[in-house]
């Protein structure tokens, strides 16, 4: 098993072509659905994007640093929470970060992501 962390963080990457307006729309949503789940605390990021990216399309990304359910079923519990929140919105991915570790999430998996998904669980499950 391999050491916890303190805090899951969490990294929504919007959809090119998302808005403002949009993004901070699906943020409100999306830590809305967080704070259902039995957590100690949220605290929400706002990353612009970097002096590079300022031709770029993307409006920046939103960070999520979860506290609490962190066991190896809390992972589980996130990880289909925002699978769920990505089909729902229509989002492509959200990038779940313990640590040093990290797993990218989809609403729709790949065989290769569903393995990935499964592989970093195997890391983190209660022993």
């Amino acid at each position: 098993m391999t050491e916890h962390a303190d805090s899951i963080e969490l990294t929504l990457v919007p959809v090119t072509g998302t808005d403002r307006a949009a993004l901070d729309r699906l943020t409100c949503s999306l830590e809305h659905e967080l704070l259902g789940l039995r957590i100690e605390s949220l605290q929400r990021r706002d990353r612009d994007p970097g002096l590079g990216d300022i031709h770029d399309e993307r409006v920046g990304t939103r960070e999520f640093v979860v506290r609490g359910l962190l066991s190896g079923s809390g992972v589980r519990k996130i990880v289909a929470l925002v699978q769920s929140w990505l089909r729902r919105n229509n989002q492509e991915s959200v990038i779940l970060r313990l640590g040093a570790d990290s797993v990218e999430i989809t609403g729709s998996p790949t065989r290769k992501a569903h393995q990935l998904l499964k592989d970093f669980y195997r890391r983190y499950d209660e022993e």
